[in-house]
């Protein structure tokens, strides 16, 4: 098989002994480090990936995405929500009412967040609803004042099945001779929900129309809507539609919740740019170890100049020889840093080490993502470094002055 003169050498010098033993380490050392830096980063950046994924599940599949209210001066508000409803971001719209409320069982008092949701149009694969330890959310009958609690809310107030909670609320106050008096209720527990984050120590569930008669709703007061977006991410793409600017005040999870995951988000960037140091490191060495190689074959390269060699074929040569170290080095650590990845709970299951279990006192998997554009970028960017760092060395190679080097030979 044919193979151009560049590659020939260039992989003949990969494979051939040193007079150095020394440039052999560097180049090994080179990489090894690329093969860590690559499967440490990749592998790192899937965990972030699958705790982003599972937060984004956990916390964004039970808050509100937005939560929509028609502005005053809009006239055909049907026509409006038909628009929101239809736009392709948009999964669901169904009417909401939230409210900050107190909530009181015969032993304890916490405060909670009221949603009055119409179960009706409740989508069906609503984390909470997908996610419920008893009961049902059909069971949010208007006029039977029931309730809907999570599970850390009602080890909390030891309440459960059955059992009646009073609800408080300020924003329905009344005032009497001897003062404010907040609104109350009490209400049947009918169901608990798990979604393993704090929603479940906050948000509690009513029917919209009990929820609305606490808080002392307005029959003129403008019906605001909870919109269930299909990319959480995507809320700022349907606030800048020119439609809902003109037709509603909206408030969307980013107020509540952006801090976190702006958090989540910078310290995954921190962390991979950590870690890319250690690739950083790794070809500075190839450069190192291409220098002294250069050193070592200036002879070699005196000769196929005096041969007639022209100097871009001793470039090629010597970019080849640094590049299969990163090329080899960044294939290894992907393919490593995928497989480790993909078996990361059963290997910290062999060595006896369970984070999660430490930190929620419970037996939970490390969560995994793959982002195969990711994976690409980290490989090829690696590949990309190392090709940089022969740039020096092959030049310098192509500089030698046959008449100098070959002097004392």
């Amino acid at each position: 098989m044919y193979y151009p003169l560049s590659l020939f050498i260039g992989l003949r010098y990969t494979r051939s002994k040193r007079n150095n033993r020394f440039v052999s380490f560097i180049t090994l050392f080179s990489t090894a480090g690329i093969t860590i830096g690559v499967l440490a980063l990749i592998t790192v950046l899937s965990v972030m990936n699958g705790f982003e994924q599972d937060l984004k599940n956990r916390i964004l599949g039970a808050v509100p995405h937005v939560i929509v209210t028609p502005k005053a001066d809009v006239n055909d508000v049907d026509t409006s929500l038909l628009a929101l409803t239809n736009d392709p971001l948009v999964a669901a719209v169904t009417p909401f009412l939230q409210a900050d409320a107190m909530v009181q069982s015969k032993s304890q008092i916490q405060g909670a967040q009221l949603q009055g949701i119409d179960p009706s149009s409740y989508p069906q694969w609503d984390v909470i609803r997908q996610n419920m330890i008893i009961g049902d959310i059909s069971l949010l009958k208007p006029g039977k004042y029931n309730i809907i609690i999570g599970r850390s809310m009602a080890t909390s107030l030891n309440a459960k099945l059955g059992d009646k909670i009073r609800l408080i609320s300020t924003k329905g106050s009344v005032f009497t001779p001897m003062g404010r008096v907040p609104s109350q209720r009490k209400f049947t527990v009918v169901g608990i929900y798990t979604v393993g984050s704090d929603v479940e120590a906050t948000q509690v569930l009513v029917n919209i129309i009990d929820a609305g008669k606490l808080v002392r709703l307005s029959a003129s007061a403008p019906m605001q809507h909870r919109v269930f977006v299909n990319d959480p991410f995507s809320v700022n793409a349907l606030a800048s539609r020119e439609y809902f600017i003109n037709s509603f005040d909206s408030l969307d999870w980013q107020t509540a919740r952006g801090e976190l995951f702006q958090a989540v988000r910078m310290e995954k960037n921190m962390i991979g740019l950590l870690l890319f140091l250690i690739i950083t490191v790794a070809v500075f060495n190839i450069l190192s170890s291409l220098v002294m190689l250069v050193t070592e074959k200036e002879t070699d390269v005196a000769i196929m100049k005096t041969l007639g060699m022209n100097r871009p074929t001793i470039v090629q040569i010597f970019v080849i020889q640094g590049a299969w170290t990163g090329v080899l080095g960044a294939i290894a650590g992907g393919l490593l840093g995928i497989l480790l990845a993909a078996n990361l709970n059963e290997f910290m299951s062999l060595i006896g080490l369970n984070l999660l279990a430490q930190a929620s006192g419970g037996a939970r998997l490390l969560p995994v993502l793959f982002d195969w554009s990711q994976i690409a970028a980290i490989i090829f960017g690696a590949i990309a470094l190392s090709l940089l760092a022969t740039l020096y060395p092959a030049f310098r190679a192509a500089n030698v002055k046959p008449a100098e080097a070959l002097r004392y030979e």
